[in-house]
């Protein structure tokens, strides 16, 4: 079987403010903003990925496929680690086939997410606020503490890449694989990005961009890269799946 590349180029709209730090305080901010080398604010791509990989997650849980975390934890969830360390090709877990393991590698590549253009378009603020005692509701002593936040109407431009061996991925009769529509459905799906999610901040849309779904060098619809996630009989991949890794 043939290798398998995909390659995406998309655009994140964010309608709110938004921030992702760098876990360090300056003179500025006790929470200051990520940036590039050009020091325009960015979302990380590990932070991206993190999210797709969430929100891959969540939809194959809801499909009732088996999902197991890639961190190590402690008692049963550590033995399905162990259980599943194999060839990407034998397991059944479809997210692992999808961005890859320890045991093979990254399979999923994603860049870092950037504003295009004039700089002065990702403009920053400074806002104060109070830590609240989960306890009382209400607001703990000392605990003021300032972040940096990029002002809401940002457009950032970011892409992923797919490079997977041949025989991980699953197909039916070399169609579009299950994994890459997968993939996209959980990147249209992001609708938030960055910190301080739950105060409102980064809220987003995502944005394909045309011609730039391509699959083996060959241009891919957004609508025909879905049809494979939206017909698929899980269940039956389920077993299929398990067949390969018997086989």
């Amino acid at each position: 079987m043939n290798p398998q590349r995909l390659d995406i180029a998309y655009r994140i709209d964010l309608g709110a403010r938004w921030h992702t730090g760098i876990g360090r305080s300056s003179v500025v901010a006790d929470r200051i903003q990520r940036r590039d080398g050009c020091q325009v604010p960015v979302i990380p791509g590990a932070h991206l990925k993190g999210v797709l990989r969430h929100h891959c997650e969540r939809l194959v849980g809801a499909l009732g496929l088996e999902v197991v975390s890639p961190h190590s934890a402690r008692g049963s969830e550590d033995l399905e680690l162990v259980r599943n360390f194999r060839p990407l090709s034998h397991s059944e877990l479809l997210v692992d086939r999808l961005f890859g393991t320890r045991y093979q590698g990254e399979c999923l590549f994603v860049s870092n997410a950037v504003a295009r253009g004039d700089p002065r378009s990702a403009e920053t603020a400074i806002v104060a606020r109070t830590a609240i005692d989960r306890v009382t509701g209400t607001a703990k002593e000392n605990h003021l503490f300032t972040t940096e936040i990029v002002e809401g109407g940002s457009q950032l431009f970011g892409t992923v890449r797919g490079r997977h061996p041949g025989g991980v991925l699953t197909q039916e009769d070399e169609g579009f694989p299950y994994e890459y529509s997968l993939l996209v459905a959980a990147l249209l799906s992001l609708d938030v990005l960055g910190a301080d999610k739950s105060t409102g901040l980064g809220r987003c849309e995502v944005c394909i961009l045309a011609a730039s779904l391509r699959w083996n060098g060959e241009e891919v619809s957004v609508e025909d890269a879905l049809s494979s996630f939206q017909e698929t009989e899980w269940k039956e991949l389920l077993e299929m799946l398990r067949e390969d890794q018997l086989g």
